[in-house]
C-alpha cells in the first residue's frame, strides 16, 4: 500500500515542515485525500484547493525535536506539517468537503465532469 511505502521514509521541506502521510484515491466521480496529522487539533488545519492541486498546512498543538548523534550532531524542531500535492484529474474547488477525527484528515474532491450537448441531426 503507498502509505505503508511513504512511513518508512520520513521527509521535511527546506522550510523546517514535516511532510505528512497521505493517500489519494482516484474514485470514478471524485478524488479522496487521506492525511495523517498527529499532534494537530481541527482548528490548527489550513486547506487550500485549486482545480489540479491540494495544499494542507497545520500547526501542531507542540513540537517535535528530531536528534541525531553521529558524525555529526544535528538538531530540528518541527512545529507543523505541510505538503502540497498535484492532482490526477482536475476536481471543482468550491464542492470540496473534508472531516477531521483522531488525527486523520479526509478531503473529499468531486472531479469535474463537463456536459455536452449533442444535436441529432
Amino acid at each position: 500500500m503507498e502509505i505503508e511505502r511513504r512511513m518508512l521514509k520520513a521527509t521535511w521541506g527546506y522550510d523546517g515542515n514535516l511532510e505528512p502521510l497521505y493517500e489519494v484515491e482516484d474514485k470514478e466521480d471524485e478524488i479522496l485525500v487521506t492525511f495523517d496529522l498527529p499532534r494537530v487539533r481541527k482548528e490548527n488545519v489550513e486547506i487550500n484547493t485549486t482545480e489540479d492541486s491540494v495544499e494542507v498546512i497545520a500547526k501542531m498543538s507542540d513540537a517535535v525535536c528530531w536528534e541525531r548523534w553521529g558524525g555529526i550532531q544535528k538538531r530540528i524542531t518541527f512545529q507543523a506539517f505541510r505538503k502540497q500535492i498535484r492532482l490526477p484529474e482536475k476536481i471543482e474547488p468550491e464542492k470540496a468537503a473534508a472531516s477531521f477525527k483522531n488525527g486523520i484528515l479526509r478531503i473529499t474532491l468531486p472531479k469535474i465532469r463537463r456536459k455536452v450537448f449533442i444535436p441529432i441531426e
